[in-house]
């Protein structure tokens, strides 16, 4: 009897293997011949789950992102307002080896995304499902009383702009950012000190 492949398994198994060659090499370092050979498999055989590189490196962006909404998901679970707020905001940020390394790969990945019409719109989706949460925890935290009132948009703005800077700080200056001023920082923005009051 022939032996049952499972495709997605397969196609994970590439996807992780681009992983470690970006995170080594970055975005220019990976080829196809050496992401087989990652892989543990023939050159040709990628074909049989991909198209080629490009859908491969969109498929790597769409599990890091994935594999951080897990993480909010998990997070967050049935909390509102600033407990989710801060939840979600700390599974983005690169403050675990976990999370530095997508970051690692995110970096990367961007400067194929500025091209790449496909991953841009990958990215743009993810960033703008998290700047909705963001704004929807924001609002019931102001409600509940517990963080002070601010102009939300404003103040989401803010914070995605400052967690996609500490992901490139993550991957060019480690020693800048240490999880406690990362964590300083995402409570100062929170508390309404980062310019973002009404």
């Amino acid at each position: 009897m022939p032996r049952l492949v499972d495709h997605d398994e397969r196609r994970r198994t590439i996807v992780a293997a681009a992983w470690r060659i970006i995170a080594d090499r970055g975005i220019d370092g990976i080829n196809m011949r050496d992401l087989a050979t990652e892989a543990g498999y023939t050159n040709g055989a990628l074909s049989h789950y991909f198209s080629g590189k490009d859908e491969i490196l969109r498929t790597a962006f769409e599990y890091v992102i994935d594999a951080t909404n897990q993480r909010i998901d998990t997070s967050v679970g049935r909390r509102r307002g600033g407990r989710a707020l801060r939840g979600l905001c700390i599974e983005i940020m690169p403050l675990t080896d976990e999370a530095k390394l997508e970051a690692r790969i995110a970096v990367s990945l961007w400067q194929r995304a500025m091209t790449d019409p496909g991953m841009a719109k990958v990215n743009n989706v993810a960033v703008a499902a998290w700047k909705e949460r963001m704004a929807t925890y924001w609002r019931q935290a102001i409600d509940g009383g517990e963080l002070p009132a601010v102009d939300v948009h404003a103040g989401v703005e803010v914070l995605m702009t400052t967690i996609i800077g500490l992901q490139v700080n993550a991957v060019l200056d480690p020693a800048s950012t240490s999880r406690e001023s990362q964590l300083a920082l995402l409570d100062t923005i929170l508390a309404g000190r980062a310019s973002v009051t009404m």
